[in-house]
């Protein structure tokens, strides 16, 4: 049976139902999401996995040396598995696309141990095959392959027709990345194909040129470092863990960022929360004040009066809690899906946690009992005496108050809010701290957004000025031939290719970008915008590598291409928001690499042309092998970033709705506290319209107050979320447009306003005869 002190709790929640159901509104939000986002985060961690065990993915990628040595080292040092194979990166002509792809060789008695390929259409390439290629799902899908289709690959003796013998996906390019800088490209420039080991060699003229190494599962950092010592001993010249390999480290970015916000928005929206119930639960225990008195008075005990609202906190809690795990372990799936769908992750793993909804309900509570804890402790130490004198939440009359009441040619409702806000400081404070919490919330997301855009911006429009990208065969007059095509307003040549710069940190492999110190291609621009020149000698690089490599401007690094090691001096750190590359004039550029058959070209287009027209007519340019187009990168982009707009779209909503919430307790518990006074100025014969003036006038400037603080707090906390997605790969600051934030302080403000509505109709409301009567009594 229910006990007496449980069922007052009950009766005295739905009296104030409506308040009560929007601080549950907000703890729900804050439950739903962890449970959904946190869940989510789980499933698509178990997913890659899933893909990656069922794949053989490479734990440990080595270059350089010799492979079969280095391979046969990280067996001795421990390795499950480890094998050699032949990597190389090819013109190709793909339904008269010509792009530069790349070949990777695979057995054909049987499927390799490290690795794998897993065939989603047609079959794997039948022995000794030396015709057959398998294409990489996205190639397939960009390029509408199917087993059966041919295309040509360059080789040693000139083009190679080759047959598809069937689509497959792979762990290395669940995220086709050419490398860490080449990370978000144009889809119709790259395409990964399988050939027979002994194919690519032959076409490549070369021998295996990479040693992959499996661990056993389990296996402990020790381990781990003992086999990368050993293949570094024996010649391997960079070791990259899964970690580094492109296509992880691009997913697991874009991964680690959604278990930040996962973590950081539910934290942020339970807070939220948590204040809505303190605030919610100490005016009504101010207003409880005489019943609280009467009890103690009576012989209940603290520890009653304590539990009693404290029960009520988690009343609130659990019953938001319950609703929001409900909806987050729904939602659950459908992110999950969501996201492998939109990235095309071979492997879905949809589970629900209990001890992740147990824990939403345990987060409910506490925030419910949080949020009571206060006000519950204020009132078990009041003694009875004081608790039956009637309420005095407003200090008496200071010089505040009487220098408004001499302000006689202000309207008397004016005047009534200017002494309160000051008079009640507990109320204004409550308010406050209400508008402060609507725009962290808004502010939080909508900063995000505006950031990441505005690093798009900058990337495509201050750091890549050309417009697209041109691979020609060297000695075939190429620039002048793309030159004389209309549409085609200027050409440079640039010269680019592998590098890892060895630094006393440690090293780091990236690209090697050679333009003219005079280019129009690129811009380098510093960490404040301003413009570096790209120097005659010494090079450029991306500033992540000075806490990298432990290099600062003016020291010396070593450059480790396939031509071999080469010194050079750091001229300056360049700023870009994708990436960390290196940037040299031609000349050290060409010194530093390795010779190549090919030349390569930057181009910019006259504005208005049509550029798939001129990717074809360039591509069918006689020498011209690959072409890319800066501006279809931006479709990848928005791709890597769709489901994070998702998630923002989603935040800035429900913290649109949070707010709301929150802002209408505070301004309805304003208006329950003062019942009493309200009534007895209606009474008295003042209208309503005046009456509900005087509360909302009060409570705007409690809220425009609050504004300055909002703002630069909400302003910290997205400058906060952002940093979670900064490393070598991604660089973003806070960005803010100049009508961002009196745009953000407007809406809230009128969010404000509009809480008002409810609150008149509550005044509206009051019994003016019953309140009279109980204050008289």
């Amino acid at each position: 049976m229910m006990q007496a002190r449980t069922k007052k709790s009950f009766r005295d929640l739905w009296r104030q139902r409506t308040q009560v159901i929007a601080v549950g509104v907000t703890i729900a939000l804050g439950v739903m999401l962890y449970v959904a986002t946190a869940g989510a985060f789980e499933n698509l961690t178990v997913s890659y996995q899933q893909t990656y065990d069922r794949l053989a993915f490479a734990d440990l990628s080595a270059t350089g040396g010799d492979p079969a040595t280095v391979a046969q080292a990280a067996l001795d040092a421990g390795a499950a598995s480890a094998i050699t194979r032949t990597q190389v990166d090819p013109p190709m002509l793909i339904d008269g696309t010509k792009l530069v792809g790349r070949v990777v060789g695979l057995p054909t008695e049987s499927h390799p141990a490290v690795d794998d390929v897993g065939v989603i259409e047609g079959s794997y390439l039948d022995p000794g095959a030396t015709d057959q290629v398998l294409v990489e799902r996205h190639a397939a899908d960009t390029f509408g392959l199917v087993p059966g289709d041919t295309l040509q690959v360059w080789s040693a003796s000139g083009w190679q027709d080759v047959t598809v013998q069937g689509i497959v996906e792979s762990a290395e390019y669940l995220w086709p990345a050419r490398s860490r800088q080449d990370v978000l490209s144009d889809p119709n420039a790259f395409a990964v194909i399988y050939a027979s080991e002994s194919a690519v060699e032959s076409w490549a003229g070369t021998s295996p040129n990479e040693a992959l190494v499996l661990l056993p599962d389990g296996a402990s950092d020790s381990l781990r470092a003992d086999v990368t010592a050993a293949m570094t001993a024996a010649s391997a010249t960079s070791v990259i863990t899964q970690l580094e390999q492109p296509s992880h480290a691009t997913l697991n970015e874009d991964l680690q960022g959604f278990d930040e916000m996962s973590k950081a928005f539910p934290a942020l929206f339970l807070a939220a929360a948590g204040v809505a119930a303190w605030v919610l639960l100490t005016r009504r225990i101010l207003q409880e004040r005489p019943v609280i008195g009467t009890m103690m008075a009576a012989g209940a005990r603290r520890g009653r009066v304590l539990r009693h609202y404290l029960g009520q906190g988690v009343i609130i809690g659990l019953a938001g809690a319950v609703v929001g795990a409900a909806l987050g372990a729904l939602a659950n799936g459908a992110i999950t899906a969501a996201y492998t769908g939109a990235l095309g992750i071979p492997d879905t793993v949809v589970r629900t946690y209990p001890w992740m909804i147990g824990l939403g309900l345990a987060f409910g509570a506490v925030v419910g009992l949080l949020g009571a804890l206060g006000p519950s402790v204020v009132a078990s130490r009041t003694s009875p005496a004081q608790a039956m004198r009637p309420v005095a939440d407003a200090s008496p009359p200071g010089p505040w108050s009487r220098f408004v009441a001499r302000r006689r040619s202000l309207p008397v409702g004016l005047r009534m809010a200017l002494r309160d806000v000051v008079r009640s400081k507990r109320r204004t404070f409550a308010t406050m701290l209400g508008t402060v919490l609507a725009l962290v919330l808004v502010l939080a997301s909508v900063g995000m957004m505006v950031s990441i855009m505005d690093a798009i911006d900058t990337q495509f429009n201050d750091v890549v000025l050309s417009d697209a990208s041109v691979v020609a065969q060297a000695g075939t007059g190429a620039q002048a031939a793309i030159m004389a095509v209309d549409g085609v307003a200027s050409v440079e040549p640039t010269f680019s290719g592998a590098v890892t710069v060895i630094g006393p940190d440690g090293s780091y492999a990236t690209a090697l970008n050679g333009f003219r110190t005079d280019t129009v291609m690129h811009g380098f621009r510093d960490s404040a915008g301003n413009a570096l020149a790209l120097p005659e000698d010494g090079i450029l690089v991306g500033h992540a590598m000075s806490g990298l490599l432990g290099v600062q401007v003016g020291d010396t690094v070593t450059l480790s291409t396939g031509a071999g090691d080469t010194q050079a001096v750091i001229r300056g750190f360049v700023d870009e928001p994708m990436g960390t590359s290196v940037y040299a004039s031609l000349d050290t550029a060409t010194a530093a690499l390795p010779a190549s058959s090919v030349e390569q070209f930057a181009i910019t287009l006259d504005d208005g042309v049509d550029r798939d027209a001129m990717r074809a007519t360039i591509t069918g340019l006689d020498g011209v092998v690959a072409y890319q187009d800066q501006r279809a990168i931006l479709g990848s982009v928005e791709q890597y970033l769709g489901l994070f707009w998702a998630f923002i779209g989603v935040m800035i909503l429900l913290g649109t709705v949070l707010a709301l919430a929150v802002m209408y307790v505070t301004m309805a518990v304003n208006v329950v506290e003062r019942t009493g006074e309200l009534a007895t100025l209606r009474a008295a014969g003042v209208p309503l319209r005046r009456v509900a003036g005087a509360i909302a006038t009060e409570n705007m400037l409690a809220t425009v107050l609050a504004v300055p603080f909002g703002l630069v707090l909400g302003v910290m906390a997205a400058d906060a979320f952002l940093q979670t997605f900064n490393d070598d790969l991604f660089s973003l600051s806070i960005h803010w447009s100049w009508w961002m934030l009196p745009a953000t302080a407007l809406g809230v403000l009128l969010a404000a306003l509009i809480s008002q509505w409810p609150a008149t109709r509550q005044i509206a409301r009051v019994d003016i005869a019953k309140v009279v009567r109980e204050r008289a009594a």
